[in-house]
């Protein structure tokens, strides 16, 4: 009980999207009541999504249409987390990024310049590589990424989730995937992964609810990105099972949540 006496005092609520707020795109209808309580609760809401394929406009436009609250301060994204890393570690402005044309936007309205494939074959050596998940990915791409990673660029990963759930127990493959074609032909090179569950994705969270990780909620459906990144930082970690994560998987994973609910629908009366 000490858990829900906790969320009740939080400061903020962040929730994960894809199979804690929707499904195979169709929001689950319990989620607008929940989203209501929470702003009628006075606490902070945001929305962290590790899902990289999309741009951030294109994710208000889609939370607008389904009619859940989407004031742009609401929503944080790998990609963000990405675009932090590489201004603060000053790898900037030309990069290689491996994405969908949608998500360019994100970089180029932060002043990164995006080499082409074209450049990058006449030596024209980018700052960085930075992979996210691009569901349009071509042979081209993959053999750019290839041969600059093996020359020891900076090598960045806005997430590294195995699969994205499409619909209940249906999935297809994510960056993490991407991350482990790219280990085998390189010999063994891994990026520096900035989305969640990672330290870099803590301090976006934390910045933007202006609150410390213990005044703070994270509700999400997996527990290797969102629980393990909760536990680890002293958020509250709360899991639904209405995504991923199944009982059996619970019962022998080492990220425990504080709490487990079947939904966000059971958490409304604590808020």
């Amino acid at each position: 009980m000490k858990a829900y006496e906790r969320l009740k005092t939080c400061k903020a609520i962040v929730c994960d999207l894809d199979g804690t707020l929707y499904l195979d795109q169709k929001p689950f209808d319990f989620s607008f009541a929940f989203l209501q309580s929470v702003l009628d609760s006075n606490k902070n809401l945001f929305y962290f999504t590790n899902n990289s394929s999309k741009s951030r406009q294109s994710y208000l436009n889609k939370l607008k249409e389904i009619g859940f609250p989407a004031h742009d301060d609401y929503l944080i994204t790998s990609a963000d987390c990405a675009i932090s890393y590489l201004k603060q570690h000053h790898i900037f402005p030309e990069i290689y990024l491996v994405s969908t044309r949608d998500l360019q936007n994100d970089f180029t309205t932060h002043g990164f310049r995006l080499l082409s494939n074209q450049e990058v074959k006449t030596d024209h050596l980018p700052k960085a590589v930075v992979l996210t998940f691009d569901t349009e990915l071509t042979y081209e791409k993959i053999h750019t990424c290839y041969d600059l990673i093996i020359k020891d660029l900076p090598y960045v990963a806005t997430h590294a989730d195995l699969l994205c759930p499409v619909s209940k127990n249906i999935f297809k493959p994510d960056v993490g995937s991407f991350i482990s074609l790219f280990q085998t032909a390189t010999g063994g090179k891994t990026p520096v992964v900035v989305g969640k569950p990672t330290a870099e994705a803590v301090n976006a969270i934390c910045k933007r609810a202006k609150a410390k990780p213990e005044e703070i909620a994270f509700i999400g459906d997996r527990l290797y990105t969102d629980i393990r990144m909760a536990e680890q930082s002293n958020m509250l970690a709360v899991l639904v099972l209405s995504g991923e994560t199944t009982k059996e998987m619970l019962a022998v994973s080492k990220d425990q949540p504080d709490i487990v609910v079947d939904s966000v629908k059971e958490l409304i009366p604590y808020l």
